[in-house]
């Protein structure tokens, strides 16, 4: 059922660097705000690192996910249950969680509306959708990761909807959404595209690569020139005269956020 198999190979070393990172965590425990034993569904699961973490505190966790490459490397816990499955066709009974996840995945969605008509399906008339997401919009014009990456950033204007896209859609469906911004911190344990906002040598590195998306599935060329170019200014220090108030940071807007339904 993987819709998209380019997880297929990206989730051969996921585990390395996609580890949950516990702020996010706790964000989406208290955006919940529900009790445990809870059945939460996890959508677009991955490895199940937010799902494991969510197990651990109590719930009963569905990590749904397309990916079997995925699926196979998804971490046990007893209080949790891997599903195949993607968003648009929910392989669960109606009205059967009293809370959905979803963690950077909603923009492999192939129909948002249809996707967000299955959520509310199968939810509980009290529960929530939490949305963990970003719009590259949101984020600074002048930020250094689009003056190196933009061949590759390109696309994520394209798989990314706009904020006001998903909120409105989300709202017709459902009713009122809170959008709530996430600011990065400077340690993040999930290694994401953004993560190295104030560590550009973390691109260099090969399981970083390997695990994230915007990098893994790049034409190899496109990628390798971004990188040299980073290289060059790094040893030339023009990236650091450039950019080096970042590296005092504690954390910085780089357009993600949760959605609260």
């Amino acid at each position: 059922m993987c819709t998209n198999p380019i997880y297929n190979n990206i989730g051969k070393t996921y585990n390395s660097t996609r580890r949950a990172d516990p702020r996010i965590t706790q964000r989406i425990v208290e955006e919940l705000n529900v009790k445990t034993p809870a059945t939460i569904l996890d959508i677009g699961a991955g490895t199940g690192n937010y799902s494991c973490k969510l197990a651990e505190r109590g719930y009963s966790v569905i990590a749904m996910e397309p990916s079997e490459v995925m699926r196979n490397q998804g971490e046990d816990h007893q209080n949790l249950t891997w599903k195949e499955g993607i968003a648009e066709d929910i392989p669960i009974p109606n009205k059967s969680v009293d809370g959905i996840v979803c963690t950077l995945a909603s923009h492999h969605f192939k129909d948002l509306r249809l996707a967000f008509s299955e959520m509310k399906r199968v939810l509980r008339d009290n529960g929530k959708i939490i949305i963990f997401t970003l719009d590259p919009r949101l984020c600074a014009d002048d930020f250094w990761l689009f003056e190196y990456f933009s061949p590759i950033l390109e696309e994520a204007y394209n798989i990314h909807p706009p904020i006001h896209t998903l909120s409105n859609l989300l709202e017709e469906v459902r009713g009122p959404v809170e959008v709530k911004p996430f600011a990065l911190p400077n340690d993040l344990e999930d290694q994401f595209f953004f993560s190295g906002w104030n560590n550009p040598e973390l691109y260099f590195e090969e399981s970083f690569k390997n695990g994230t998306s915007s990098l893994a599935k790049g034409n190899s060329k496109t990628v390798s020139s971004c990188l040299n170019r980073l290289r060059e200014d790094l040893e030339s220090g023009k990236w650091q005269r450039k950019y080096g108030d970042l590296l005092h940071l504690k954390n910085y807007e780089c357009g993600h956020f949760f959605l609260v339904i």
